[in-house]
């Protein structure tokens, strides 16, 4: 219900807007037929939601519509039905009965009281309603009487309108019902009743008019006292009558005051029968029938107030009423012994009856307000009633019942008749009124408890004095004065002997209301006429021996004397200050010796308490003064006069008085200036605090020995000891007096007594002391004590030997000013009494700083000043660091103090003198590195940049090195200022800068601007190591640099060095904002000017409203009229921005200067109403706010993100009010990213990069679709994001708890145990970027603010490792980001990561080294206990500092390989890479990896695969924890091994259940080695059918090669099925089938294998053609029959002449016709054939053979079909195609695997078939031509050739080309590397239009190389002289292209490293075809060589780069062109 009932209240406040939710709650109330029904029922939500409607119209009747207002009434109307138990919900109690009516019927009055008009709708149905409740209908059998009764109860409590015409009838029903409870009487009988109003000695014919059903008397409760009421006897029926007299029949009235008459004295009321027979009437009366009673008074007593009534029915009512109030002094009058009931019945009886007393005493006051006011009737009436009241409450005073609630109740409530009739109607009701009222108060305060009933007396005394005081004097006075005397009399008070003397009760309790009531009504006569008499009192008595009587005339006259009456108040504090001072003058008499403890008390507690008193009291400021000075004036008095004394007198008299001191001192601002008598007296009162010991101790260390005073008297003695343990401690003295003490030190100014010579104060000091005090025999023994004191309070600064010069008395002095100034400081901070915003002038340190301006100061004494300043400092640094863990308005309060020090510090660098300079400096160095928040806090940069010219004094502005000197400390200062808090928060700095340089600039203050420009021009930061500060630093963090650019508003692409000019971005970011400001501004006059305002309330002028926006807030809040520019500007950004979401989450691509204009107006228009009043707009710029924090994070591109930092850091720097709002709805943004998988926490395996691209040829898994957009984008947007969350934690770690704790939930969340982050290799720096904070966050838990978090920050802290482990458990990965500087940010992110673990380790290793634990709590130490967050676990601490190690090794690791990546050909080592680890160290590595998870360990030995020690150790960790590895295929190889295989290993078992591999591992265990094996052949057989047989197909050649070892037929079986799957698939595997018949010459022992092989091929041929489904063979005839006429072609041109063959292709060619509209190129199953160009047809040169090159036309199968391309292919007869086909498999995966890493590297693997025995289909490489045939038409080089074609040198044209040569001949170097291809003649190097190179021709791959193999091409690739013209300009391997080539080499090198296995495993599945690479050597084992898996990645781009430096034009390169060129003819 508290959701609702804010809901409700939300929608109360404005129901437009909210239209729709209030008609869905109406809509979820009871329908109009449902409340018809015959018998409804209504549900919980049903009652829930008539509650939530009233409620809501109940705040807003006026504007809530008509629907809401009929549903409230249509229930109303309806709830007669609501008494019957089926009406409400099953199981519903009558408890929530009861409170739904209550709740209901409160809303629905409160509502009808707003809106007379919605009054007059509810008054329609609520007589109908109430009728119904009060006499339930008789056919009515289901009526529940408790459910009408609660809600009569309800009513009688909330009581809405009613028609005029229900009045009456409803008074004359309950008066029926509830209290006549008769037959109804005839007309005559009714008018007789209703004149019984008249005086009469008889009552009425009909006997009580009021009687009641009876319960059995058992169930009856209470009694009354004894009433001694006379009754007819004929009134009195017996029990069984119908109707039992209730009230004791007639009451006879007399004349005068006292109108009863009793029959039986106090006392007797037992023994008298008539007062028996009433007793045992009230006896009679149920309990029901008394509530039903108070039900029926207190409704007729609301019709009375709501409706006028029949006058009769009225006579009635006040007949009823008087007969109850004339009863009840007889009932009050009862005692407990006359009752048969008793205990808890007799109670509950008496309470009912009260009550009803209470109720009726109501109704007859209500009932006489209609009476006429000068009737005489009505004044009879109104002097009867207050007769017959003040004679009840007379009765209360004296009942047995009055402690009671109810009782006093009932006195209040007659009281308070009493008043309002008096008040209302004046004259004599008024005089007679006072004239009972004094005996009533006398009455009351004589009572011994007079509980609440003194207080009633007292509200109703002051209504009446302050009501009549302007009417009526003359009573009230003598009413007064009456009290007032009874004081005087004292009875036999004076006849009491001595201390035996007993004030009688009621002269305190008179002293006491006399004064209560002078400080209620504030009118000086009323003080006039008391405070003589009490100041008479006290005068007179004997003030040696007071009496309790003089104790409360003193604190009576204190209380009077806070009114401020100017005479009053003087002369109560002279009687107070003579009274003190007498008592002090009676120290050690023998008077004071035998006086009586209440002497003691005056002295003590009373004269204390009233000086206290009257300090707290006083208001007037003139008055305070002079209260102030007599107060000081007394304390001086005191101890001159103390200090004679012997004993404690000092403290016994100064020490009560400090309360009071302070407390008159808590409004004075000590910086003010200060008259000097005042001064001397603050001076004298410290002296004596410091004299007498009375200060709180201001050293913690203990206190030093005494050893100069140990043979001294014993009074000095004593003294000294005094001395120092008011230094050291303990306190002696009461507590209160050491809070009054630190709260005097607020307010006291400094002791700076002369400002010209200390001599003259010297003497002054030695007046405070007397001449013939205790010190005047020992005054050097005195003066070495307080020497030793100070040097103690000086914490041993200044040594007690160097103050030999300082006397006594001074040293008393200085150490005063010791004591003032630190306790200001422990006290709270520092902070002086002064005005409410704590500022540099409220800083204490401005008192501290005075003492050192004075001159002529001695050296001794400049030493102590000295220390005194630093003891202070070092006091409030304690103070702050204490206070550390506070929340909340104290956290708020402590930063408060610590910035309004660091600005005084600041201010005083400017002071003259150069020693307050230094100290000034020296502090604030201390200030701000203790704590840094400061650096970043808005008013002291404000002081910092612009101090130096608002602190000039103008009496020395001519003195120029003053002036040059103070200018330079100031630039020295705040260029290390900004260049620390740049360090640490660059974002916050600059954006704080960024305000200040336009505050400078709306100044106009020219040298100002000068300065702030010449100190930040200077200026720079970048993320290298930099010379402006040392070590690595939150800058040094990549992520939070390019935040930093952002919010610099620079733009991080051109700032591609990462350095960045703070003045330069500054300023224009500055103007930036500026004009955005002024847009605003603008926009509000143009809107003002065409009427949008009624008044002009714009200030005008652009800088006006600038400077309000760069403040953060206005000077003057803006109008009202503001609300509706304001709303249409919200209404318009808001639209804009969910526009550009929408955008976004459509696909579209949201226009960057559009976003971020409309962002950066939204900004400034949210900060131009910040200090507005007017909260109509709350909700608008609430979702604005949200809407900024939001939209870049749903739009996630780096544009956007960068827009965001631009305005959050705007946001935060100009409001650090909205910095939580701010940061909290990052946060939530922040954890939506995580629940939606963006960015960062893109977890899905599509955005894992090349994982998810090389899959499943490389990569285990299921291929995706790749995702929409970039995920690098989201990942770079993420990465700027968590820079300026990194940059806000540092600015907020050392004083926000709340903001830590919301940057805590980010982690937390982001840290799930679930891995929720996304696999990418370009997310790793961002990953560890947040790592680190994570790591920063966590070290938090060491300070004081976070220490009761302690153990979340642990488990969080294990989070973290945990998280950051798990980035180790997937394979290394390489990726390469088209971002400048992206890679070497990534690399620099994961450095500072392992900078700052190593840090933590080395601490934490020094710390167990120490014996010091880091960690406390039960999470250390535990054994055998399961972990939250790494399980099972033997010993915490020994596994959580190897996890660490573990991470420090891989995080250093992936550093070196991230470094690597970035700087490819850097020359510089890892120095991780030196490190020397142990074989038991990389077990222990592998087994702690495996602990965690055991895709950690698998990735560790992937990582370090030369690693024995590790391969080893992983593979046994495998084999034992087999079963709990089945999801991770790289386990594979760990178990699945040729040794297992043959030993048949139970470990294969468990094949069935693992997971799929990749295609090439799954290859790999088709070879030989593993011998078919059937769990294996299962396994493989099983991966290869869960991929779709397309992705397969690429691996053709070796599925083929595999059926030479497919003994068992398997591999055939997966071949057939898969053939049923795909016709493709079916098509290339008969191509390969019958490419694989050739007639191979066998070597020794492989005849019968290879036979075998041939056999098995055309069995399988056939058996897929068999298999064909008809439509399959259809289309398997048409495309074969297609293909096999085209190549026939060649055979037919053989015959032919060369000349000729070119028509006979035609010929050919044109007797071919397309079969079907579905035909695919064999090489390009994707491409679709729509015909053959018979013009195309061309024969090649061939030794032996006709080659033939056809164009067809093709078209993209999935693309445009109307997109028709040539498409040219050669086919070859009498070639063997299959070594093509291999070669350009490998470089197929290069270019993927180049591809998957983002390397810009380009290969064009085209296509080859093998479609017979030594017959093939070759694509053509498209619009190429060789180097030869470039050759044939230019003489020059590939230089020359290409300034030819695409310009010259320099050009845009040209230089692309030479890029497109660039990383195509660095994709083929990786690849020529690897396949080591030869015979790389100019014939065999293709060339494409824009310049990229093409290798064709790979006849001689691996080892095999033309001239019998005798490898003359020694270089691994190509790069002849020509080529390196194009590569290296400068011809010395030092251009950058050059560079750039080697660079993407090396890149190129270690991307296909990661791909070792999946690469050798292709090429090894065709070890056996017969190729010619495979005739010699070891292919395969050379191969591995070339990866070099044994070298790390630093060593493998060394080796690459010596392969690109020794191919650069080798000799044999050119040789073997030579060669050609002579024998070939191939240009060269």
């Amino acid at each position: 219900m508290e959701a609702l009932t804010e809901l409700c209240d939300i929608i109360a406040k404005n129901p437009k807007q909210f239209s729709e939710k209030l008609a869905w709650i109406c809509g979820r109330c009871p329908q109009t037929e449902w409340l018809l029904a015959e018998s409804p029922r209504v549900s919980r939500s049903h009652l829930n939601a008539v509650l939530a409607v009233a409620r809501i119209i109940s705040k807003n009747p006026e504007s809530i519509d008509n629907r809401a207002k009929s549903v409230v009434n249509e229930f109303l109307s309806a709830i007669p039905a609501s008494f019957r138990r089926s009406f409400w919900p099953h199981s519903f109690p009558s408890q929530l009965i009861s409170s739904f009516y209550c709740d209901f019927l409160s809303y629905l009055s409160c509502a009808a009281d707003l809106s007379p008009e919605f009054g007059t709708e509810v008054a329609r149905f609520t007589g109908e309603v109430v009728i119904a409740a009060i006499a339930p209908s008789s056919g009515d059998s289901d009526g529940d009487p408790a459910i009408s009764k609660a809600f009569l109860v309800a009513l009688s409590q909330h009581f809405p309108s009613i028609l005029q015409s229900d009045g009456d009838k409803l008074i004359t029903m309950l008066l029926d019902q509830f209290v006549l409870n008769r037959a109804p009487a005839s007309p005559k009988e009714q008018r007789q009743q209703n004149s019984a109003n008249s005086e009469t000695d008889t009552s009425s014919s009909q006997g009580s008019p009021i009687s009641t059903n009876r319960y059995p008397s058992g169930k009856t409760e209470m009694a009354s006292p004894g009433d001694e009421v006379a009754s007819h006897g004929s009134n009195l029926s017996s029990k069984s009558s119908s109707s039992v007299v209730m009230n004791g029949g007639s009451i006879v009235w007399k004349s005068g005051v006292d109108q009863l008459s009793f029959g039986f004295s106090e006392g007797s009321g037992g023994a008298n029968p008539v007062f028996r027979q009433q007793v045992a009437s009230f006896e009679d009366e149920s309990i029901e029938s008394l509530e039903k009673q108070e039900i029926a008074f207190r409704l007729i007593t609301h019709i009375l107030d709501k409706v006028k009534i029949d006058s009769k029915l009225q006579d009635q009512v006040r007949f009823i009423a008087k007969r109850q109030l004339q009863s009840m002094s007889a009932f009050l009058k009862s005692r407990k012994r006359d009752w048969n009931e008793q205990g808890q019945v007799l109670k509950t009886r008496v309470n009912a009856k009260l009550s009803v007393y209470q109720a009726a005493a109501k109704m007859k006051i209500k009932s006489l307000v209609s009476l006429e006011t000068d009737g005489k009737t009505s004044k009879r009436l109104v002097l009867e009633t207050l007769a017959l009241l003040l004679d009840a409450a007379d009765a209360c005073l004296t009942s047995v019942w009055r402690k009671m609630k109810a009782c006093e109740e009932l006195f209040d409530s007659l009281l308070s008749g009493i008043a309002k009739i008096a008040v209302a109607r004046g004259g004599q009701p008024l005089r007679v009124l006072l004239i009972r009222l004094k005996p009533l108060v006398l009455a009351v305060c004589a009572l011994p408890d007079q509980g609440a009933m003194l207080e009633s007396i007292f509200k109703t005394s002051c209504v009446i004095i302050e009501s009549a005081w302007a009417k009526d004097r003359a009573p009230v006075d003598n009413f007064i004065m009456g009290l007032a005397s009874s004081i005087r009399e004292r009875n036999d008070y004076e006849e009491q002997v001595d201390r035996e003397k007993q004030v009688p009760a009621v002269q305190l309790n008179v002293i006491r209301l006399l004064a209560d009531l002078n400080v209620a009504v504030k009118k000086p006569e009323v003080a006039d006429m008391i405070l003589p008499l009490f100041i008479e009192s006290l005068e007179e008595g004997d003030a040696s021996t007071p009496s309790f009587l003089r104790l409360q005339l003193l604190d009576a006259v204190s209380r009077i004397a806070t009114l401020g009456f100017d005479k009053s108040y003087r002369e109560t504090v002279v009687l107070m200050t003579r009274s003190y001072l007498s008592k002090l003058s009676s120290v050690g008499s023998v008077e004071s010796k035998t006086s009586a403890p209440e002497a003691t008390t005056e002295r003590v507690e009373t004269l204390p308490a009233g000086f206290l008193t009257i300090a707290s009291g006083l208001m007037d400021t003139k008055l305070r003064s002079d209260y102030r000075h007599r107060l000081l004036s007394l304390c001086s008095d005191v101890g001159l006069a103390a200090e004679s004394k012997s004993g404690g007198s000092g403290v016994d008299f100064l020490g009560p008085l400090l309360p009071a001191v302070a407390e008159i001192c808590s409004d004075f601002d000590p910086t003010m200036d200060v008259e000097p008598s005042l001064l001397k007296l603050f001076r004298n009162l410290w002296f004596y605090i410091a004299l007498f010991g009375l200060a709180p101790p201001i050293v913690k260390t203990p206190t030093p020995p005494l050893k100069s005073t140990s043979n001294s008297v014993n009074s000095v003695g004593s003294m000294s000891a005094t001395a120092l343990q008011a230094v050291g401690g303990p306190y002696m003295w009461d507590n209160q007096w050491a809070l009054a003490v630190q709260r005097i030190a607020q307010g006291t100014p400094p002791l700076v007594v002369s400002s010209v010579k200390w001599l003259e104060d010297e003497l002054e000091l030695n007046a405070l002391h007397n001449p013939g005090s205790r010190r005047g025999n020992g005054n050097e023994k005195v003066a070495s004590t307080q020497r030793l004191a100070l040097s103690t309070a000086l914490g041993g600064r200044v040594d007690v030997a160097a103050m030999n010069t300082i006397s006594g008395v001074k040293a008393t002095y200085l150490l005063a000013v010791a004591f003032l100034e630190i306790i200001r400081f422990i006290s709270n901070g520092g902070i002086l009494n002064g005005e409410s915003s704590v500022s540099a002038s409220r800083s204490a340190f401005s008192c501290v700083f005075e003492y050192l301006k004075t001159p002529n100061l001695t050296p001794a004494v400049s030493q102590c000043l000295t220390a005194i300043v630093h003891r202070a400092f070092e006091t409030a640094v304690s103070w702050l660091e204490d206070r550390i863990s506070l929340t909340g308005k104290d956290a708020r309060n402590r930063e408060l103090t610590t910035y309004a020090h660091a600005c005084f510090l600041i201010k005083s660098m400017s002071q003259r003198d150069e020693h307050v300079r230094d100290i000034s400096v020296n502090l604030l160095t201390q200030l701000r590195d203790k704590f840094p928040q400061v650096l970043w806090h808005s008013s002291c940069l404000d002081s910092l940049l612009f101090s130096v010219h608002d602190n000039t004094p103008s009496t020395v502005v001519n003195d120029p090195a003053w002036t040059a000197a103070v200018r330079s400390l100031y630039q020295k200062v705040v260029r290390e200022w900004i260049i620390i808090s740049l360090s640490y928060a660059p974002c916050t700095s600059q954006g704080l800068l960024q305000d200040k340089l336009c505050k400078a600039n709306t100044w106009q203050r020219a040298q100002t601007t000068t300065d702030v420009v010449s100190l930040l021009s200077e200026i720079k930061i970048g993320t290298g190591k930099n010379e402006l500060w040392s070590g690595i630093r939150t800058a040094n963090i990549p992520a939070v640099m390019a935040a930093a650019a952002a919010a610099s508003g620079a733009n991080l692409k051109v700032s591609e060095a990462f350095n960045l000019e703070v003045l330069g971005t500054g300023v224009v970011s500055a103007t930036v904002k500026c004009n955005h400001a002024g847009e605003i501004a603008g926009m509000r006059r143009l809107y003002n000017s065409i009427g949008g305002f009624q008044s002009g309330s714009t200030p005008s002028g652009f800088g006006g409203g600038l400077q309000r926006l760069i403040s953060g807030a206005f000077s003057q809040a803006p109008q009202p009229e503001d609300d509706s520019f304001n709303e249409m500007l919200i209404a318009r950004f808001v639209r804009l921005l969910q526009q550009f979401v929408n955008t976004a989450e459509k696909g579209g691509e949201v226009e960057k200067s559009q976003f971020r204009e409309t962002c950066s107006q939204a900004t400034a228009l949210l900060l131009s109403n910040l200090g507005g009043e007017s909260k109509t707009n709350v909700e608008g710029f609430s979702q604005l706010l949200r809407l900024l924090c939001w939209c870049p994070a749903y739009i996630s591109t780096p544009d956007a993100m960068e827009t965001g930092i631009f305005i959050w850091t705007w946001l935060v720097s100009a409001a650090p009010q909205l910095v939580s709002l701010v940061l909290a709805e990052l946060v939530d943004a922040w954890i939506w990213t995580i629940d939606t998988k963006r960015g960062l926490f893109a977890s899905d395996v599509r955005y894992s990069g090349p994982a998810a691209k090389l899959r499943p040829h490389l990569s285990p898994g299921e291929p995706e679709d790749p995702p929409e957009s970039d995920p690098v984008d989201q990942i770079v947007a993420h990465r700027l994001w968590l820079g300026f969350l990194i940059d806000r934690f540092e600015v907020v770690r050392h004083n926000s708890a709340e903001q830590l704790l919301l940057l805590g939930r980010m982690l937390q969340r982001s840290t799930d145990l679930e891995w929720c982050f996304t696999r990418h290799p370009a997310a790793a720096g961002t990953f560890f970027s947040l790592m680190l904070l994570g790591l920063k966050f966590c070290s938090c838990q060491t300070q004081g603010n976070m220490q009761k978090f302690r153990s979340g920050l642990q488990l969080l802290e294990d989070r973290i490792y945990r998280t950051s482990l798990g980035w180790f458990a997937h394979q290394p990965e390489w990726y390469d980001v088209n971002i400048p500087n992206f890679c070497h940010s990534e690399a620099l992110s994961v450095s500072v990561f392992v900078h700052f673990l190593s840090n933590e380790l080395s601490e934490s290793s020094q710390s167990d080294s120490k014996g010091k634990p880091r960690e406390s709590g039960n999470l250390i130490d535990v054994t055998d206990q399961y972990h939250p967050v790494w399980g099972e676990m033997d010993n915490y601490t020994l596994g959580k500092e190897k996890r660490k190690q573990l991470l420090l090794m891989l995080c250093q690791h992936e550093a070196d390989r991230l470094d690597v990546w970035a700087q490819p050909i850097s020359s510089k080592d890892s120095p991780y890479s030196r490190l020397k680890i142990s074989s038991e160290k990389w077990t222990e590595y592998a087994k702690t990896a495996f602990s965690v998870d055991p895709r950690i360990a698998l990735s560790v030995a992937s990582r370090f695969p030369a690693n024995a020690s590790v391969k080893s150790e992983v593979t046994q960790l495998v084999q034992t924890n087999i079963v709990d590895l089945r999801t991770i295929p790289e386990a594979l190889p760990y178990f699945v091994t040729p040794k297992n295989v043959e030993e048949n290993s139970v470990l294969l078992q468990q094949l069935p259940h693992w997971a799929a591999c990749s295609i090439t591992q799954a290859l790999e265990f088709l070879t030989p080695a593993y011998k078919g094996h059937p769990r294996v052949m299962a396994y493989v057989l099983r991966v290869l059918e869960s991929y779709p047989p397309e992705r397969v197909t690429f691996f053709m050649p070796q599925l083929v090669q595999s059926l030479r070892y497919d003994d068992g037929r398997l591999v055939e079986g997966y071949l057939l099925r898969a053939t049923q799957r795909s016709d493709i698939f079916a098509h290339i595997l008969i191509w390969h089938l019958q490419g694989e018949d050739v007639q191979e010459t066998p070597k020794d022992g492989s005849i019968d294998k290879n036979a075998a092989f041939q056999e098995i091929l055309p069995q399988v041929r056939q058996h897929i053609i068999d298999g064909f489904s008809p439509n399959a063979l259809d289309m398997f005839t048409r495309e074969f029959d297609f293909f096999d006429k085209v190549t026939s072609i060649s055979g037919v041109l053989f015959p032919l002449p060369k000349e000729e063959r070119r028509a006979g292709i035609r010929r050919e060619l044109e007797k071919i016709e397309m079969q079907g509209d579905d035909l695919y190129l064999p090489t390009a199953p994707n491409k679709l054939v729509r015909g053959i160009r018979v013009d195309s047809g061309i024969p090649l040169q061939s030794a032996a053979k006709v080659p033939i090159m056809i164009t067809f036309n093709v078209i993209d199968r999935d693309g445009d079909h109307s997109d028709v391309k040539p498409q040219a292919c050669i086919f070859k007869v009498g070639d063997d195609c299959r070594q093509d086909v291999l070669a350009l498999q490998v470089i197929s995966l290069l270019r993927d695997i180049f591809q998957a890493a983002g390397l810009n590297l380009y290969l064009f693997p085209y296509g080859v078939l093998p479609t017979g025995a030594e017959r093939g289909i070759i694509e053509v490489v498209p619009n190429t031509r060789s180097r030869s045939q470039m050759g044939e038409t230019t003489d020059g080089g590939l230089y020359e050739i290409f300034q030819q074609d695409y310009g010259p040198v320099g050009s845009t044209t040209f230089e692309t080309a030479r890029e497109n040569f660039l990383i195509s001949s660095a994709g083929y170097a990786v690849a020529s590397l690897l396949l080591q291809p030869k015979d790389r003649h100019n014939g065999n190097l293709l060339f494409d239009d824009v310049g990229r190179l093409v290798h064709i021709d790979f006849g001689f791959i691996l080892e095999t190389s033309p001239g019998g193999n005798m490898r003359f091409e020694s270089a691994h690739f190509k790069l002849s002289h020509e080529m390196t013209q194009l590569l290296d300009p400068s011809g010395v391997m030092k251009s950058k292209t050059w560079h750039q080539f080697v660079s993407l080499c090396v890149k190129g090198y270690l991307a296909a490293r990661r791909q070792m296995d999946g690469i050798i495993s292709t090429v090894q599945m065709m070890l056996e075809s017969g190729l010619p690479c495979f005739s010699r050597g070891d292919p395969i084992g050379n191969l591995r060589k070339r990866f070099h898996p044994e070298m790390s990645e630093r060593e493998a781009a060394h080796f690459m780069i010596h392969v690109c430096t020794d191919a650069y034009n080798k000799w044999t390169t050119a040789g073997y062109d030579l060669i050609q060129y002579l024998q070939q003819g191939i240009e060269k």
